[in-house]
């Protein structure tokens, strides 16, 4: 996120029915999630299905044959809508055998252990569990559908936006109206409207939308990432808070995916190019002749001492289980133990800021910022006279190698520094005023009382989380304003 570090500077009563399946991430690989390390890209082209995992240099493994659709794949599912409106479903590896979910699907969508089908009569349902689940009932009259973590998005055919969140069996909180198209990642939903403006927001579903940008034609949202594919075909993307500002990516562009790390488009000439390694990777060209693809993000195993990926997943949601965080987590816990962010207020505290800050990311950089001394790391460490202030403090010269601060080895201990040293942050967690720990890290006023608010409600989350699933102290008493 964009930091300005001063002085240190989401109707029908839902029933189980028969006969119509987001990866619930754990810390080792089992039904519904990719290997730790996996990626997987898939590309239709010709009515047939192929996918690939691992690198983007892997070889392509053909999944069906002809007469496909549409297609979707998550975690280590994939899911073919055919030509005479049956759903198929495979899990496991590429070579897996498909299991028949539902017949007259119109659309569907998969994610971790969820699967929601529309109906050709406009009727909503989905399971949850293994492909042998039974399917609950949602609501009638939907012409899109989104799902992600615990939360189903969809758009009526009159054009209202509506969100659940928890079980299945949840009460639906109306959203926006006039919309064409709703997205889902992690707490933030975004919604393109009929006249091609975006709109997102994040934390609750009760939240205030943050307008974004104008003339779309396409919207993705993944972790801290949203992107657009505007009418004239120019994909652009931004990384960090809802302000963050827009990193143009190509053009010539149909459709936009992201997953984890990855940003991949279709021309409008039928070539999947993806890149990898965020905003500003190298593209690497997948497929000519495409009509649709799609990519699924990396799980991992590797966690750390005191925060574990599973534990950031399991509070935030799976769109932060990639490579690039699991990475980063032995450095950080390492540094968290050496800062004494070991109590449940402390560790809340830590992460609901590095959510905000760079979304868990060591190598985050504050996108659209030319400044030598820009945002870097997890902390996002800004401005000249921080830079000199920790070449002094660890005897690297980070004056002349600034990029030197988002890299794993200090990307850390900067945060700790910052955390410790140059601030007593530890102090306002310890008194549960995460207002206070705004105001040590310094991000924009502008972005005042949304932002708090919506770092506060973060904090919440995880402190109810380490504490054994309650707050530990009651919510009144929980400073959220900075002041």
């Amino acid at each position: 996120m964009r930091s300005f570090k001063n002085a240190l500077g989401r109707f029908t009563a839902a029933t189980l029915v028969t006969g119509i399946a987001l990866t619930t991430m754990h810390t080792t690989a089992s039904a519904g999630e990719l290997p730790a390390g996996s990626h997987r890209l898939g590309v239709l082209a010709d009515g047939k299905l192929q996918v690939k995992e691992g690198t983007l240099y892997a070889g392509w493994v053909e999944q069906m044959g002809g007469g496909v659709q549409k297609f979707d794949v998550a975690g280590d599912r994939i899911g073919v809508l055919t030509n005479d409106n049956k759903l198929f479903v495979k899990e496991g590896n590429l070579w897996s055998g498909w299991t028949e979910q539902a017949a007259n699907v119109k659309d569907f969508r998969l994610t971790g252990n969820r699967i929601g089908v529309i109906r050709q009569d406009t009727t909503l349902a989905v399971k949850e569990g293994d492909l042998n689940a039974g399917w609950v009932e949602q609501t009638s009259g939907v012409k899109d559908l989104e799902l992600s973590g615990n939360r189903v998005g969809v758009v009526l055919e009159n054009g209202l936006a509506t969100v659940k969140e928890g079980t299945l069996y949840s009460q639906w909180v109306d959203q926006l109206g006039g919309v064409a198209d709703i997205e889902l990642s992690a707490d933030r939903v975004g919604v393109l409207r009929t006249d091609g403006t975006v709109a997102v927001k994040e934390s609750n579903l009760w939240s205030n939308w943050v307008e974004q940008i104008g003339n779309v034609a396409r919207v993705e949202l993944s972790g801290s990432m949203i992107g657009v594919v505007t009418n004239d075909g120019l994909a652009t993307v931004k990384e960090g808070n809802l302000y963050a500002p827009w990193v143009n990516q190509t053009s010539g562009v149909a459709d936009l995916q992201i997953a984890g790390d990855r940003i991949g488009v279709l021309t409008t000439g039928g070539l999947v190019t993806v890149k990898e390694g965020g905003l500003y990777g190298s593209w690497v060209n997948q497929y000519g002749g495409a009509q649709s693809f799609r990519l699924a993000a990396a799980t991992s195993s590797q966690g750390g001492k005191h925060v574990s990926q599973q534990d950031i997943v399991n509070i935030y949601g799976s769109a932060y289980a990639t490579d690039t965080v699991a990475t980063g987590l032995p450095g950080l816990n390492e540094q968290m133990e050496a800062a004494g962010i070991t109590s449940p207020t402390r560790k809340a505290a830590l992460l609901a800021t590095l959510k905000h800050e760079s979304g868990f990311r060591y190598n985050a950089g504050e996108a659209g910022n030319g400044a030598v001394y820009k945002g870097r790391g997890f902390i996002q460490i800004t401005n000249d006279f921080n830079y000199q202030a920790i070449t002094n403090y660890f005897g690297h010269d980070f004056m002349n190698h600034p990029e030197d601060a988002a890299k794993v080895e200090w990307s850390a201990k900067i945060a700790r520094w910052y955390w410790t040293v140059a601030r007593n942050i530890n102090a306002s967690a310890d008194a549960y005023d995460m207002g206070g720990v705004g105001r040590a890290i310094g991000y924009s006023y502008d972005l005042d009382p949304t932002e708090s608010q919506n770092r506060c409600t973060s904090y919440k989350k995880a402190l109810a989380y380490f504490n054994g699933g309650s707050l530990p102290v009651a919510e009144s008493s929980i400073k959220c304003l900075r002041r």
